[in-house]
């Protein structure tokens, strides 16, 4: 009896490098169509009064931007596998990367999934005309509590703290092979993507948040251009 042959290193390289940009693309894609939509990611931070309305009116898009968020998220999961072939890490580093990295997507995906399908029921009831103020009311407690519990866990557990530590074991795997300058650009991003945590005590920095996102975004696109070329 013969087992099919293991996938070559250039061959898992190049699979990891091309999963690594359509997580790239899916989310610039997510942010290219809900921010013109619904002004995000600000209008994270506006009231059920403005926001559920807008949603509403906006719903196809607002579909279309979550559903290329959720892909970016959910592709962090054989992403994590496929980091962990194509770099060759085995033993406790191999387990790390592939465990952080799944509860990273997980994480994120919880976060996002209620934006297809809670969100524009609760906007549908808000706008019905025959909405009493109590029950606006209740729709809006429901909103507030649901995006903190929910943003919590994919803003604080699956992109600062998951996300961030997953990074700093990539980074040292890559440093270890001699990436030196994607390797340290990494432990920067990580360092950003882990200063968002300091809002669980109350040290928030919108400016921080985004800034975080964006060079860990353009940290994974040159990871995936270094991959390719060694591939």
């Amino acid at each position: 009896m013969t087992t099919a042959p293991a996938a070559s290193p250039s061959h898992a390289r190049r699979r990891t490098a091309a999963l690594l940009l359509i997580q790239f693309v899916t989310m610039w894609a997510a942010f290219f169509i809900l921010a013109p939509a619904i002004n995000w990611p600000a209008s994270l931070d506006e009231p059920p009064a403005v926001i559920l309305p807008l949603i509403l009116d906006q719903s196809g898009a607002v579909f279309a931007g979550y559903l290329s968020y959720l892909i970016h998220a959910l592709a962090l999961i054989p992403l994590a596998i496929l980091l962990r072939d194509a770099l060759r890490l085995d033993g406790a580093m191999g387990r790390a990367v592939v465990t952080l990295g799944v509860l990273a997507g997980f994480a994120k995906a919880l976060g996002i999934v209620r934006w297809l399908f809670l969100m524009p029921g609760l906007a549908a009831a808000y706008t019905d005309p025959a909405a009493t103020p109590a029950t606006k009311d209740a729709i809006a407690v429901v909103y507030e509590a649901f995006n903190a519990y929910a943003g919590g866990v994919g803003e604080l557990l699956g992109v600062g703290l998951f996300a961030g530590i997953w990074t700093i074991v990539i980074s040292v795997a890559v440093l270890r092979q001699g990436w030196t300058v994607i390797g340290y650009a990494g432990l920067g991003a990580a360092v950003l993507l882990l200063s968002t945590l300091l809002s669980v005590v109350g040290i928030e920095s919108p400016v921080m948040l985004t800034l975080s996102g964006i060079l860990w975004q353009f940290w994974t696109l040159a990871l995936a251009i270094t991959i390719w070329r060694k591939a």
